[in-house]
């Protein structure tokens, strides 16, 4: 069974490890092009938006963050541990947030970069499209509107 639950602020540091682990070949480099240090990185997440944790069966299976900007959903990242990743937890949790927010939103929106083309690929398998290219950061932006009942 998966559940998500805000993260604690002991959580924070685990969360932001979890994506310099992940994220390692352009993490650090989009921070530096934003002249953005670590810990100003740390701040953001607990400034920002929101962070959950993901788990699968009790277990911490990773964490996303989310920012709600007007009538569209900002999902700063999606991160699963190694040995959570590749069994539907990610598709599971955008599926949740559509569930939730379809009342409250337009659409969610999510970056991802342009090294990541596995997630690209299945982001754009559920349905999300490239509304923006930032040539400069080597992110694409993507949408999925959210068809209300």
């Amino acid at each position: 069974m998966l559940t998500c639950k805000p993260a604690q602020s002991e959580q924070y540091d685990e969360f932001f490890q979890l994506m310099q682990n992940e994220a390692a070949d352009y993490l650090l480099h989009t921070m530096e092009l934003m002249q953005m240090t670590t810990e100003q990185a740390k701040r953001l997440f607990t400034t920002v938006g929101k962070v959950y944790g993901i788990y699968q069966e009790g277990r911490l299976a990773g964490f996303y963050w989310i920012e709600e900007r007007e009538r569209i959903l900002h999902l700063h990242g999606l991160v699963l541990r190694k040995d959570f990743q590749g069994k539907g937890i990610g598709t599971k949790v955008l599926n949740l947030l559509e569930t939730e927010y379809m009342s409250r939103i337009e659409a969610i929106e999510l970056g991802v970069h342009q090294s990541n083309e596995r997630a690209k690929s299945l982001y754009e398998k559920l349905g999300y499209r490239t509304v923006k290219h930032l040539p400069e950061l080597g992110f694409y932006i993507l949408q999925k509107p959210l068809l209300r009942p």
